[in-house]
């Protein structure tokens, strides 16, 4: 990753040396971002994190934070989060959301720290799998549940299974390559068979059955 002279101004408020920016934030598989405090606007981002959002560098360093947030997000996270750093050098850990450039979401785990009067520190460790693995690992323990009828098979089951986890149309087509229309084809079918009402959501109905 090449690295601006201002670029290397920041990160050397933040580390005590290059070697250390390097392994431990340059090269490191988890993503993190160096943002202004007061508008969240990104100064750095590394390889992780670019990968995670799904934009180019080039692209992200010219947002901000609320940019790929969802909207409901924007003033927790500012009114919650960041005025913590007023009196601390770091926020608690916290989960979030952020909106790729394809249009799917990611659960993140973060962390702030305080680097300045001006600067902050973000630690961003990509945990959707495990939200959907979460999410199925407490749909398997309801001992109540029923197993989905024969008539839904093939794919339509891997899309039930990945909609009751709470995925989106394109989240649920990048994962398992198929196109968000042909995932919203495969919802309006399940919805017909398992005979959901328009009054409920299909991740709710799925609630009760097994994969």
């Amino acid at each position: 990753m090449d690295i601006s002279r201002r670029t290397r101004e920041i990160l050397l408020t933040f580390f005590k040396s290059m070697e250390l920016c390097e392994t431990l934030f340059l090269n490191s598989h988890i993503g993190y971002v160096i943002a202004r405090r007061d508008t969240g606007q990104f100064l750095v981002v590394n390889d992780a994190f670019v990968k995670v959002t799904g934009y180019s560098r080039k692209e992200l360093l010219e947002l901000c934070y609320k940019d790929i947030v969802p909207r409901e997000s924007v003033a927790w996270i500012r009114e919650v989060i960041l005025s913590k750093l007023e009196q601390e050098a770091t926020s608690d850990v916290f989960e979030s959301r952020i909106i790729r450039k394809t249009g799917g979401q990611v659960w993140l785990q973060s962390r702030i720290y305080r680097i300045d009067e001006e600067l902050v520190l973000v630690k961003e460790i990509d945990i959707t799998q495990a939200k959907i693995t979460e999410a199925e690992l407490t749909r398997a323990l309801n001992i109540n549940r029923r197993p989905l009828p024969d008539s839904v098979s093939g794919t339509e089951r891997e899309v039930a299974r990945l909609v009751a986890a709470g995925l989106s149309s394109k989240e649920i087509a990048a994962q398992i390559h198929i196109s968000p229309r042909t995932v919203d084809n495969h919802r309006s079918s399940i919805r017909k068979k398992l005979g959901v009402q328009p009054t409920h959501t299909l991740r709710d109905a799925l609630q009760s059955y097994t994969a």
